[in-house]
């Protein structure tokens, strides 16, 4: 199984409180006890899709809750996102090197040329816009 495969597979689980779930021996999943006697074959197992999610994460390489969350916490850092709201995590303050800024205010003048505004131009970099537009204002 991939990653993507797995995401596929598991990405409503957070969205729902019915994880566990009944499988025929044809491997046919129903929720509920009602429905797997009216339409599955027997016999039936009671499965739970934390349980799953967990081997196929072993099968993927990751094999403790530890490993887990040194994961989660590197792709918080790499991405930016915080996993629970899927929206950028907040850093506190940014400091910019002079390359930084100078490669920053070439990519706006780029940018202006093509009509980009400074809002649009400020959500796609990161920069704030009132830092970027002291930036201008300064240059």
């Amino acid at each position: 199984m991939s990653i993507q495969e797995f995401l596929n597979k598991y990405s409503d689980l957070s969205k729902t409180n019915a994880v566990v779930y009944m499988e025929d021996a044809d491997g046919n999943i129903f929720h509920s006890i009602d429905e797997a006697h009216k339409k599955g074959k027997h016999p039936f197992v009671t499965k739970n899709l934390k349980d799953s999610a967990i081997a196929d994460l072993n099968s993927l390489g990751l094999s403790s809750k530890g490993e887990a969350s040194k994961l989660m916490g590197i792709l918080q850092f790499i991405y930016g996102v915080d996993a629970k709201t899927e929206k950028p995590a907040t850093r506190g303050r940014r400091t910019y090197s002079a390359e930084e800024k100078a490669g920053i205010l070439a990519e706006w003048k780029k940018a202006e040329a093509e009509g980009k505004t400074k809002a649009d131009f400020s959500k796609d970099t990161g920069v704030t816009y009132q830092t970027l537009f002291k930036w201008i204002k300064e240059s």
